[in-house]
């Protein structure tokens, strides 16, 4: 079984069900209308002589257009890898020669036969084939060098499966999709249309009003941006409303708080890591900050620097095993069996979880810093540092010239003494940064993810 298989198939019972509808570009595509424009797509790929297993790229704008593409890739057979419009030239042409494309899909649906299609792990690419593939997907590069990661059909099934085991969506959900599909397709846009869901598209301000009494969503997946923006609003009731998800980058409880008071309604922090899929949600409002428990399907070990699991309150490295983890990563090729440790896939995440399970981030493990015999993460200061007064956001590093520990911060916050007063009342005075300079805005990926490197 593949993935465009299982959306074919519900197609086939619900084929008059919008499937995809964006307000703004006015794109209204129902089951039929979805695979029957990809199946046509997939037919000019084979045409051109395309052929099962090979790499094909994705270049398109976000929208009716990149969504029947990249379906119509899969229909293919071929390995899909979508690249961000927003990323710079010089980024998209690496990320080409990475994934050692045979094929890119790109401007006004143009097929380029491409000359970087080398064998990806050694072996011919028998390796490569032997894992059904269907995806790769590039990290966000916010600590260094970007990494390629495969997918290979059974294992996007299983990270379905094992989302909505909680998640449970279907036929009648309708869910307001607020992140860049490029970067944000298998647990979400493959999710939805394997379920039946209708995927709206509402990116202009101006249409939320409307289109939300239209629709009446009741799933809401997006960035904390987005929420604040949400939040803010001129928007009505979102009475219809019965799960919002928020990802892409940690939810500051005072957001959680805001956005309860405007809806009436909770909003869910996720934890998704790219090597295994959405790992997990928090739907107790009591748990402010955490990310919450492990899906079921996942087996989750915090493992402390000796290398055995720690005590609830400390602190360790997520490990996990469970369905629908990476298959390799890329350039150099390192499949997965070469990847696993004692109890699985070391995420690089580091967590505290507390006496009932639930998991609270402290950091990446390239953040870790050691300043005067102590250490921490860049994480753990930053997030006190965006609650004080003035303060929208913040990154904390330690200056490479100086070796001082040292903050930006955007917003108006006072001054340095005020600052190291309100820090030196919530941490340990060597978390405090020596050295603060206010900026108008902090490095990011073209993500959208703080630049660390």
């Amino acid at each position: 079984m593949d993935i465009f298989t299982l959306i074919r198939q519900k197609s086939e019972t619900q084929p008059d069900q919008l499937a995809f509808s964006d307000a703004e570009q006015g794109d209204n595509i129902t089951y039929r209308q979805l695979i029957d424009h990809a199946d046509k797509v997939a037919a000019g790929l084979i045409k051109r002589g395309c052929r099962q297993g090979e790499r094909c790229g994705l270049i398109l704008a976000e929208g009716a257009g990149f969504l029947i593409s990249a379906l119509g890739i899969l229909a293919a057979g071929l390995c899909l890898v979508p690249i961000a419009t927003f990323l710079p030239r010089q980024e998209k042409e690496s990320l080409i020669k990475a994934a050692r494309l045979h094929w890119l899909y790109h401007r006004n649906r143009r097929l380029s036969r491409l000359p970087y299609a080398q064998p990806l792990d050694g072996q011919n690419d028998e390796d490569f084939r032997a894992c059904a593939p269907a995806y790769i997907r590039f990290t966000s590069g916010s600590t260094g060098r970007r990494k390629g990661i495969l997918l290979g059909q059974q294992a996007i099934i299983d990270r379905l499966n094992a989302a909505n085991e909680v998640l449970q969506i279907d036929s009648t959900d309708r869910i307001w999709f607020a992140l860049p599909m490029a970067d944000h397709f298998i647990v979400s846009i493959l999710l939805y249309l394997s379920r039946g869901a209708t995927i709206l598209v509402i990116s202009e301000r101006e249409y939320w009003r409307t289109s939300s009494r239209r629709w009446c969503p009741t799933v809401t997946y997006g960035s904390p941006d987005f929420y604040q923006a949400l939040t803010h609003s001129e928007i009505g009731s979102l009475d219809s409303l019965r799960l919002a998800i928020s990802t892409a980058s940690p939810l500051s409880p005072r957001l959680a708080l805001d956005f309860s008071e405007r809806f009436q309604k909770d909003l869910n922090p996720a934890l998704g890591i790219i090597e295994v899929g959405l790992l997990t949600i928090n739907t107790r409002p009591d748990k402010l900050g955490s990310v919450g428990l492990p899906m079921p399907a996942y087996a989750v070990t915090l493992v402390g620097e000796h290398g055995k699991p720690v005590q609830p309150g400390e602190l360790g490295e997520l490990q996990i095993k469970g369905p629908g983890l990476l298959n390799a990563y890329l350039a150099p090729w390192r499949p997965l069996s070469g990847l696993l440790q004692q109890y699985g896939y070391a995420t690089g995440d580091f967590a505290r979880a507390d006496a009932d399970g639930y998991l609270f981030l402290a950091g990446r493990g390239k953040n870790r810093l050691q300043v005067n015999g102590v250490q921490f993460f860049c994480e753990e200061v930053e997030t006190i540092l965006n609650t004080l007064p003035g303060i929208e956001e913040s990154r904390v590093f330690l200056d490479s010239n100086s070796q001082t520990l040292s903050a930006e911060i955007v917003g108006s916050p006072g001054t340095a003494e005020q600052l190291t007063e309100l820090l030196l009342q919530r941490i340990d005075a060597r978390k405090v940064p020596r050295r603060f300079q206010v900026v108008k805005s902090l490095a990011r990926t073209p993500n959208g993810k703080l630049r660390r490197s």
